[in-house]
């Protein structure tokens, strides 16, 4: 059985972790009665899942997110040593599911071989999600097809008889969209499997787990009705991203296409014939705003706009992650999806 060189490290350093008792610990020292003198700790796969997280958790779970702020969740290497302990001696381990972040598979599967006393979240469990390609409202890719490895890649010798810690059995070799946040209705099914997390590790605080998911639940009700009052009449139907197909769960949501330069995945290459395509797409929909995606870069935005009658860009938001900016200034998911996509939409589709 092949194994990757970040599978390897985290065995290496897991099994060290083990040996030394570290793995059984939950949230801390035990007091002299054995009952735990600190909070239970959450571990989460990226900064959208941290948000969530510490939404619900409120002050009795302790949340940090594995990947730094400012860093994109999608291709990051994968975590340190240092980091590979923190998430084996903490209580729960929150990422979206197998294929979106190849190295949290590989926790996962550490997780289990080892025994470890750490609970496992998957986000997306119970969401319906897009198939890559699926076009309803919106969703065309003028890169379609070039992109396939987002769920489906870096599962080598991985064991798909099932998974005690969560009950999406075997892996997803469709091609689904793994970006379902940026459909509120959907992401409030994310942030109870959250709470349902939370409770099953610490059911003393079962109450407040529930009030607060209840609470964050309403404000994504609200922003739901917000985007579809905003984008209810627009003088466009088609908007064009300067970067990777993200954003397609708007689109079916609110009613418009999504065009964009790049498949499910940021890490792709731009061709050629993709630009030129982008430049025929944006001159056919009459595009005036290019929409550039935050932590993917900008100069190709503003190359298709010097290229073609477009007439300036606009930042969105994928919040596949966060500049350290928005993490200082404590913007989550509705704040930057209320800020920064709504606006940005808006404009694009001739809203405002």
């Amino acid at each position: 059985m092949r194994m990757s060189t970040t599978r390897r490290q985290f065995l290496t350093v897991s099994s060290a972790a083990l040996a030394a008792g570290l793995a059984g610990c939950t949230g801390g020292s035990a007091g002299g009665d054995g009952t735990s003198m600190e909070q239970p700790q959450a571990q989460a796969s990226f900064y959208l899942l941290y948000d969530f997280a510490r939404q619900v958790g409120g002050s009795d779970f302790g949340v940090e997110s594995v990947v730094p702020f400012g860093q994109h969740g999608h291709g990051w290497d994968g975590p340190t040593a240092g980091q590979q302990r923190d998430i084996l001696t903490s209580d729960l381990f929150v990422y979206v599911g197998q294929g979106f972040q190849p190295w949290a598979d590989d926790v996962v599967e550490t997780i289990d071989a080892d025994g470890a006393d750490v609970s496992v979240v998957s986000a997306r469990e119970g969401i319906d999600r897009l198939e890559f390609g699926e076009n309803e409202a919106g969703g065309h890719d003028t890169n379609e097809g070039s992109s396939e490895h987002e769920e489906t890649e870096h599962h080598d010798g991985h064991d798909e008889s099932g998974d005690e810690h969560h009950s999406e059995s075997g892996h997803d070799h469709g091609k689904k969209d793994p970006h379902f946040w940026l459909d509120p209705r959907r992401t409030a099914t994310a942030v109870e499997n959250v709470r349902d997390g939370m409770v099953a590790v610490d059911r003393d605080n079962e109450t407040a787990y529930h009030e607060r998911a209840d609470e964050y639940v309403a404000e994504l009700t609200r922003l739901h009705e917000t985007f579809a009052s905003a984008l209810s009449t627009t003088e466009k139907d088609a908007v064009f991203v300067a970067g990777h197909n993200a954003f397609r769960y708007l689109g079916e949501t609110y009613g418009f296409d999504i065009h964009a330069l790049r498949g499910l995945s940021p890490d792709e290459g731009v061709s050629a014939s993709a630009r030129r395509e982008a430049q025929q797409v944006i001159e056919s929909h009459d595009i005036e705003y290019v929409l550039h995606p935050v932590l993917e870069p900008r100069s190709v935005a503003e190359q298709l706009v010097a290229d073609t009658d477009a007439t300036g860009v606009l930042d969105v938001t994928a919040i596949s992650g966060v500049t350290d900016e928005w993490a200082e200034q404590e913007r989550g998911y509705v704040e930057l999806m209320e800020t920064i996509n709504l606006p940005s939409f808006r404009k694009a589709l001739g809203a405002e």
